[in-house]
């Protein structure tokens, strides 16, 4: 009977230690919202972090900005040999893929690869028709057969018949001639070999193109790479120093729910919180056993 009596105060002290525990750490979390009895407040409602969650916001995003993630450690790791290598890897992956242009176009834009190649033949036709009535070539020809025609009957007697008024009454109709026929035909002809050479380019890979100019694998990483250093060595400090880490994490946490709050605590903390129930159990029976010890003095 003395020792059922014993063991029984072992159980109940473990018992009584364990569940302590455990409504403790239910408490952290729950209740989520206060609950109100005739009008007033059940104390201990809401749980600790839901009640303090805001505090919790700012003082996660205090450490988060001012010891775990700061500035240097963000500058570190930005311009870190690491990531210039990364991100010239992705960059080269991409650049030089053997997919068709016009494949890779259509992943950029939607599958409207078509509707891209049609405007950049339209916006190139006009650019080089417009270039071509600029540059005034039937001016040019004219000048350059007149200089032609005088060199080549210099010294001659028919040097003496062919002046330059002979000459003008030969150019100008010419002259005419050549702008009429680039009017009429300088738009269709630059149209066409602006659509040849675009679906020649859609049909190529990047990686045909790139290096058809010269442009190797190697040579574009290098100076992406050296790219990106500098822009990193030049730009970051601006960058990080516009970055307010801390508020972004607190504004981060605020705007969780507190089942998320709870949930991402509890992917953090579940063991250790576990570990603090089971130690109330241990700590109840050792309580248990003081008593014994004490009622048997």
């Amino acid at each position: 009977m003395e020792a059922f009596r014993i063991i029984m105060t072992l159980v109940i002290s473990g018992l009584i230690g364990y569940f302590t525990n455990f409504i403790a750490v239910k408490m952290l979390f729950r209740p989520r919202t206060e609950k109100h009895i005739f009008g007033r407040r059940v104390p201990f409602t809401p749980g600790v972090i839901p009640k303090n969650k805001p505090r919790l916001a700012k003082a996660l995003g205090r450490a988060v900005g001012e010891q775990l993630l700061t500035g240097s450690d963000l500058k570190e790791a930005l311009s870190s040999d690491r990531t210039a290598d990364a991100a010239v890897k992705r960059v080269t992956e991409g650049v030089f893929s053997d997919k068709p242009v016009s494949e890779v176009l259509d992943g950029i834009t939607g599958g409207n690869s078509a509707a891209v190649r049609e405007a950049a033949a339209l916006r190139l036709t006009a650019l080089v028709t417009e270039k071509i009535r600029q540059a005034d070539i039937s001016a040019v020809i004219v000048s350059e057969g007149k200089e032609a025609i005088k060199q080549k009957v210099a010294g001659s007697m028919l040097a003496m018949f062919v002046n330059d008024e002979l000459i003008a009454s030969f150019a100008a109709p010419l002259a005419q001639r050549i702008d009429s026929y680039l009017d009429e035909n300088a738009e269709p002809a630059v149209s066409k070999a602006v659509s040849e050479e675009l679906d020649r380019l859609m049909c190529s890979s990047p990686a045909q193109l790139l290096e058809g100019s010269g442009m190797t694998r190697e040579r574009t990483e290098k100076a992406l790479s050296e790219l990106i250093k500098k822009a990193a060595r030049e730009s970051l400090d601006d960058i990080i120093a516009s970055v307010d880490i801390p508020a972004i994490v607190e504004d981060r946490v605020n705007a969780m729910s507190v089942e998320q709050v709870e949930e991402l605590v509890m992917s953090v903390m579940k063991h250790e919180l576990n570990a603090v129930i089971s130690l109330g159990g241990i700590i109840g029976v050792l309580i248990g056993v003081l008593n014994v010890i004490v009622q048997r003095i």
